[in-house]
């Protein structure tokens, strides 16, 4: 025999006794003719006991299917008798083919699972477990080929895409991206996202609802799906129902809406308070130094209010108030003026893109609106019915410059119009540096 020949089987003697193999063969009439000592932990017979006997008194194996065997065949699980007691093995067994490529024998090669059979059975109950979370989860599971196929999904997803059955789903969608998505651009961004970072999670999209226009709120995740080999055979994923969580969501908006639109609004008159003036004239003041164009403001204040209260009682005070309120919105016209309650009697309309000529004319409309109301003011010394006092404010506002400016300009006119005798108003004059009488 060739040294190195001798040296590679002696190599690989040693291998199967370091592996815990059992190595045996027989000839063809079924009888052991060598036997290691793997094979004897394994099946508890000496070489001595085993030698000469048929190998079926320990290991069941079929003669007629070992006889006409070719090449290596495997058994699993199969009950092996031994002294005291049964195991499982897995067992290879081979021809022995001589020079003249005849068959003189068999090899057999044996390993014990015993050992490992607990870690299976557990990881078949597992797969058990895993079987009925799949079946009966409350969240939508799929897989999809890299074709587009969904080639597995549970009930749940099944109805949430209404289909009647797991099987309809799997043979009627064919391109998850276009059957499944309502959103075409957000099935395009759920693909991308997905092939590009190889993981999607938390996706809230719109999925398509079969036979129709209808749709469903999902929050989706997916992740790559390889093979055992390594290459990409699609992506795992499941969808969870949010509907709910929409609709809530949708509620609380429309309450947050509410509430910000109450929370900017005088309660009293139904115009927007002194929050929503500086809310818009802060807006108002950028916009115009962008745009480089006028904006006015309009004072305006009741003249001897607190003694039409006394006079008349708080409820006809109020009443004053929301008319003298709806009179001045009324009176600017466009949907781009602001009306609001500034603080107690006292009034505002603020009018973006307007010079000093525009906003005279607001502010005598106003003021003539007022006195038309007709309501009666007899305490008060410069008419015998409501009137009111304006001051106009004026400027092309500039970068860097406070908004503060053009209210101080418009409280200066207004207290000229009340110094020169009220019911009237006056424009803030910025060469003279103080109001001008009109």
């Amino acid at each position: 025999m060739d040294i190195k020949l001798f040296d590679r089987i002696l190599a690989l003697g040693n291998l199967i006794g370091q592996a815990r193999l059992g190595y045996m063969e027989m000839n063809l009439d079924f009888q052991v003719t060598s036997w290691n000592a793997g094979a004897a932990q394994i099946f508890g017979y000496s070489e001595d006991d085993i030698i000469g006997c048929r190998v079926d008194t320990c290991i069941p194996i079929n003669k007629d299917e070992l006889t006409c065997a070719r090449q290596a065949v495997v058994i699993s699980d199969c009950g092996i008798t031994r002294k005291p007691k049964a195991f499982t093995c897995e067992i290879f067994y081979s021809p022995i083919v001589n020079q003249q490529n005849k068959t003189c024998g068999h090899a057999i090669l044996a390993k014990d699972l015993s050992g490992q059979m607990p870690y299976k059975n557990n990881l078949q109950q597992q797969v058990v477990h895993l079987e009925e979370i799949y079946r009966y989860a409350p969240i939508g599971i799929f897989h999809v080929s890299l074709e587009g196929s969904i080639t597995e999904a549970n009930s749940e997803f099944a109805w949430m895409l209404g289909y009647e059955s797991t099987d309809l789903i799997v043979t009627q969608i064919t391109d998850f991206a276009t059957q499944v998505f309502f959103d075409p651009r957000r099935a395009e961004e759920f693909m991308t996202s997905l092939f590009e970072t190889e993981k999607v999670a938390k996706f809230r999209c719109r999925l398509k609802r079969k036979g129709t226009p209808s749709y469903m709120w999902a929050l989706c995740f997916a992740k790559i799906s390889y093979t055992r080999s390594g290459r990409t055979n699609g992506f795992n994923g499941y969808a969870v129902d949010i509907r709910e969580t929409v609709k809530a969501e949708h509620n609380f908006k429309k309450a947050n809406e509410k509430l910000t639109a109450l929370s900017v609004m005088d309660g009293l008159t139904q115009i927007p308070n002194r929050r929503k003036f500086d809310e818009c004239l802060k807006n108002e003041w950028h916009r115009h130094i962008r745009e480089k164009t006028p904006l006015s403001l309009i004072l305006c204040d009741i003249d001897f209010f607190k003694k039409f209260n006394d006079t008349y009682g708080h409820q006809a005070g109020d009443d004053c108030l929301k008319k003298v309120a709806a009179a001045i919105d009324k009176s600017v016209g466009r949907s781009s003026d602001v009306v609001t309650r500034y603080g107690g009697e006292e009034f505002s309309a603020m009018l973006p893109g307007t010079g000093i000529q525009g906003a005279e004319l607001i502010a005598e409309r106003i003021r003539t609106a007022i006195q038309n109301l007709h309501i009666e003011h007899k305490t008060s010394t410069v008419s015998n019915c409501v009137s009111v006092s304006l001051g106009i404010g004026t400027c092309i506002p500039e970068q860097g410059a406070s908004s503060d400016i053009i209210i101080t300009m418009s409280d200066k006119a207004l207290y000229r119009s009340k110094a020169n005798g009220r019911n009237q108003y006056c424009v803030y004059d910025r060469d003279l540096d103080g109001p001008a009488s009109e």
